[in-house]
């Protein structure tokens, strides 16, 4: 059978480079994603409060789909807290998103991504449909089902163009 592990080897070259406590050092307390997302937010300056960018909105998106959807090794929120996740989604972070609606193909100039999109739209459905009835809502998703039926559209004409080059090619190498 292969060893794997190996023995340890000495530890002096880490207690002089740490001091003697380096190797007394423990784990701090085990964390949620919530609470290592909120944690993040804070020095990155990514609160919801602060005037909206496209990384604070995508951190906030980040959020809201932790607290609703993946409810793994967290305790549940204080009612307070949903309430006023919702009301902020609703009162600031659509109506930023739906102001900043670019008609293009190109995901650079949109203020969201496509794959927050499809989470967000996804969960909308379970959690809040009211505001997946919404007009700000409905202009955000008209124009991601858009993008995704051009993107569609541009994969076929691609697949198309490149059967013709090997017909061609076939028939230009069986004469």
């Amino acid at each position: 059978m292969v060893k794997i592990r190996r023995p340890l080897g000495s530890l002096a070259s880490e207690i002089n480079a740490g001091g003697e406590d380096r190797l007394r050092r423990r784990v701090g307390p085990e964390q949620s994603p919530v609470q290592r997302h909120t944690q993040g937010m804070y020095p990155r300056r990514e609160e919801s409060w602060r005037p909206l960018t496209r990384q604070r909105v995508a951190a906030f998106l980040r959020l809201f789909v932790l607290c609703f959807v993946e409810l793994e090794n967290g305790l549940p929120l204080q009612t307070v807290t949903y309430h006023l996740l919702k009301k902020k989604l609703v009162k600031r972070i659509l109506p930023w998103i739906h102001n900043r609606l670019v008609y293009t193909m190109d995901e650079r100039f949109c203020p969201i991504t496509l794959e927050q999109f499809r989470v967000v739209d996804q969960n909308l459905v379970d959690h809040m449909p009211m505001v997946r009835r919404d007009d700000d809502w409905g202009a955000i998703a008209y124009l991601f089902k858009e993008v995704v039926q051009q993107r569609r559209e541009e994969y076929q004409r691609l697949e198309d163009m490149e059967r013709e080059v090997m017909e061609a090619v076939r028939r230009c190498l069986g004469h």
